[in-house]
């Protein structure tokens, strides 16, 4: 194995944005415009928040949000973030009733997409599409905040390119941060992943 040569920075976590709230006047979410209105905005506030940050997008004054609205704040929402339009700034949900719960998990599950929640007590959970070895890998890494792909792989007992994959496709999603740690021995790069939650 190839010797790592550190970096000169400590690893950092990622740092907590400001949340964008759902205003209290908003408490029924309906349609495709009113949805396609949020993400704007929703954008532009991620858009000036800080490298490296992940912000809550804050459902608890929303009583209600349809399908065709969930569809064009939500899903545009981790798509855009997903291409590298917003590079190195994530997001998770919370406030979300039992009823907002179901559509977001609906929708998620039709466009085979994930997202962080956040529940009231703090309890962290994936929503949406996931499947399963790339859940246990965003799970290890939600617990123990930070690793390296060798690291990881030793926790999951599995091989250091399977694992490298799994990270990969994790952070294409918007689910973990990826950063550069340092070089390696005789050339490459060294990356460590961070849970966003």
């Amino acid at each position: 194995m190839r010797e790592v040569v550190p970096h000169t920075s400590e690893r950092q976590p990622v740092t907590e944005g400001p949340p964008f709230v759902i205003p209290a006047d908003q408490a029924i979410l309906s349609g495709r415009p009113k949805g396609a209105h949020l993400l704007e905005v929703c954008m532009a506030h991620l858009g000036a928040a800080p490298a490296h940050s992940v912000s809550p997008l804050d459902f608890s004054s929303v009583s209600f949000m349809d399908v065709s609205c969930a569809d064009e704040l939500l899903v545009k929402l981790l798509k855009r973030l997903g291409s590298g339009e917003l590079a190195n700034r994530f997001v998770y949900v919370q406030g979300l009733n039992t009823s907002l719960r179901e559509t977001v998990e609906a929708v998620l599950e039709l466009r085979e997409l994930a997202v962080w929640s956040k529940n009231e007590e703090g309890q962290v959970v994936l929503l949406g599409v996931l499947k399963t070895p790339m859940r246990e890998a965003a799970e290890v890494l939600s617990a123990r905040k930070c690793l390296t792909s060798a690291e990881l792989s030793e926790a999951l007992d599995k091989n250091v390119n399977i694992v490298c994959n799994r990270l990969n496709a994790l952070q294409r999603m918007g689910l973990v941060c990826r950063l550069r740690d340092g070089s390696v021995e005789g050339g490459g790069r060294q990356y460590y992943y961070v849970s966003i939650v």
